[in-house]
């Protein structure tokens, strides 16, 4: 588990102002991995997850199934002026300490200006991303021609499996593959919703962030399997614009949420059978009244 371990410091300023950098200090304490879970996988298994992690496109050199530190310092390194805020919550079942569940960045360079944030696995899985999204914003009077934000795209990623006049969809399997693009548009998969997440700058160098990990999956629509990558723009003549100053993209591998959240659920249900067998136990040993 990654647990934080400094409370957020400081009122809120202007949005360029309120980010706070997260102190050295913080950081390591954030992201030592101390889940006795964690520690219990074995080394096969962190291998296979590394392995299929390595085959899985990026996004910003950050892909599904990469460790926390590891995000992180790529994160840190991006920018000389990018600020870094963590999000955390408890986890039910878990006990009170918070867990790292978002990681917030935002480069106030006017050349490169971006926000990033990254979404954390939760216990008793040893935490790894599942999501990374990016979002640049341009000054309006300068907006880029679409076509060449469609060109980049389709330079790292290939060619889109589904796209409209204001978004893009690329599917993938788990091994980095391309499943067949006529399946997935009939299943509708680009616009198939998994959650709710958004990508935001960070206000704090903490902030609450419950993770939507922590509820059941939804029924298997068909696409539960995919890494999806979504990328939507906007302009100054709105969905139809040539010109684009608002670009979001999102990379986010849904098996490993479902994983998760399975993983998740099972752990809550034996430790309420355990409980209930502990109480059951004690209850045993009770003295009981005579009649």
């Amino acid at each position: 588990m990654i647990h934080a371990q400094e409370d957020a410091a400081g009122a809120e300023h202007e949005m360029t102002n309120r980010t706070t950098t997260l102190s050295a200090g913080l950081v390591v304490l954030a992201l030592s991995f101390c889940s006795l879970v964690a520690q219990a996988q074995t080394k096969q298994g962190v291998a296979s997850v590394a392995s299929a992690s390595s085959a899985l496109p990026d996004l910003v050199g950050i892909r599904p199934g990469m460790p926390a530190q590891e995000a992180y310092t790529i994160l840190k390194g991006r920018n000389a002026n990018i600020k870094i805020g963590m999000g955390q919550a408890p986890i039910p079942g878990f006990g009170d300490k918070p867990v790292v569940t978002e990681m917030r960045a935002q480069v106030t360079d006017p050349s490169a200006p971006e926000t990033i944030t990254i979404w954390l696995t939760i216990p008793p899985t040893k935490q790894v991303v599942f999501a990374v999204g990016r979002l640049l914003e341009y000054d309006p009077n300068q907006p880029l021609l679409r076509s060449k934000i469609m060109a980049s795209l389709r330079e790292k990623y290939g060619t889109e499996t589904d796209a409209g006049n204001w978004q893009a969809f690329w599917g993938f399997d788990e091994h980095g593959g391309r499943p067949d693009a006529a399946r997935l548009k009939q299943l509708n998969c680009g616009s198939r919703g998994h959650g709710n997440l958004v990508v935001s700058a960070p206000q704090t160098a903490t902030f609450p962030a419950p993770s939507i990990l922590v509820y059941s999956p939804e029924a298997d629509n068909g696409c539960e399997w995919l890494v999806k990558l979504n990328a939507s723009f906007s302009g100054p003549g709105g969905v139809d614009s040539t010109y684009v100053y608002n670009v979001s993209v999102m990379l986010w591998d849904v098996r490993l949420q479902r994983q998760t959240q399975q993983a998740y659920q099972a752990y809550l249900a034996n430790a309420g059978a355990a409980k209930s067998k502990e109480e059951l136990e004690k209850a045993k040993q009770r003295k009981v009244p005579k009649f």
